[in-house]
């Protein structure tokens, strides 16, 4: 038994291991060639490290001027932080109106929000949208852009969280309002806290969502000093496709750190969300 046991456990590490290097290893191919100089990278790409032993640090530097990444940077953020607060506020109240009210039609609200998700909204609506919000005059605005990222991430945002709301116990809500708690004490008191893992894995999934958007920004977004960072690595590509690898692999790296960095934060609470939402729908 021992041994099956740990026959298990060998193939388990092994599995991770593989996984773990199939992560791993392209990041670090992006980080080595992002050091490497102009010719070297042309030459030997597939290799990690630069053969000429010659690190080039000043490409991140170059990187950052050429491709205004200071500024692309501050516009994703702030239209980033900004719908997801958005999102996580309107996903939140109306997921605690179909799991925490009882009343006829919660469950044909629900349905609606996941048929939601099965519609590429930015595709398939793009034309009406684009209309509705040139209407607005909010073409080449952050509010036009963060409208449109708020409207698309509600629904999986409200599938997520209506699971979590839904596994916290009734007797809660009913033991508080026998202490007078009244409705919003008991989502800000009880409720929220509760739904951290939840809210957690909604802030990584919508944040990367909205900062490696790439389509939405390209159709709204049209002046230098509103572009976001997936538009900004365009600065890298020359006439007649010619591509400053180099350079571009830097600012790829610079614009990939936040992400990372967000995981890293709420690591254990989306982790913890993962499992937890896969319990129960």
């Amino acid at each position: 038994m021992k041994l099956k046991k740990r026959i298990i456990s060998i193939i388990d590490y092994a599995i991770l291991t593989v996984l773990s290097a199939v992560i791993i290893v392209p990041l670090l191919w992006l980080f080595g060639n992002s050091m490497k100089s102009d010719k070297d990278v042309r030459v030997n790409m597939a290799k990690l490290l630069p053969t000429s032993g010659e690190w080039q640090p000043e490409n991140y530097i170059q990187a950052w001027k050429r491709g205004n990444i200071g500024q692309t940077i501050w516009n994703s953020l702030f239209n980033t932080l900004i719908a997801v607060a958005l999102i996580l506020v309107v996903a939140y109240f109306a997921s605690y109106a179909i799991a925490r009210i009882r009343y006829k039609g919660s469950e044909l609200v629900h349905a609606l929000f996941v048929s939601m998700m099965m519609v590429p909204l930015a595709q398939v609506v793009m034309i009406p949208q684009f209309r509705i919000i040139s209407g607005m005059n909010l073409v080449d605005t952050h509010w036009g852009v963060i409208l449109l990222y708020t409207a698309a991430g509600i629904p999986f945002s409200v599938f997520l969280l209506t699971s979590f709301l839904r596994k916290i116990p009734m007797e809660l809500d009913e033991a508080a309002r026998i202490d007078g708690c009244g409705r919003l004490a008991i989502i800000f008191r009880i409720l929220l806290p509760l739904s951290k893992p939840g809210i957690a894995t909604v802030v990584i999934f919508q944040g990367m969502n909205v900062w490696n958007d790439y389509f939405t920004a390209l159709i709204y977004l049209r002046s230098p000093g509103m572009k976001t960072v997936t538009l900004g690595l365009k600065n890298f590509m020359g006439q007649w496709g010619l591509v400053d690898y180099n350079r571009l692999f830097a600012a790829i790296a610079i614009v990939t750190f936040p992400i990372v960095l967000l995981y890293v934060i709420f690591q254990k609470q989306f982790v913890s969300g993962l499992t937890s939402g896969s319990i129960k729908g």
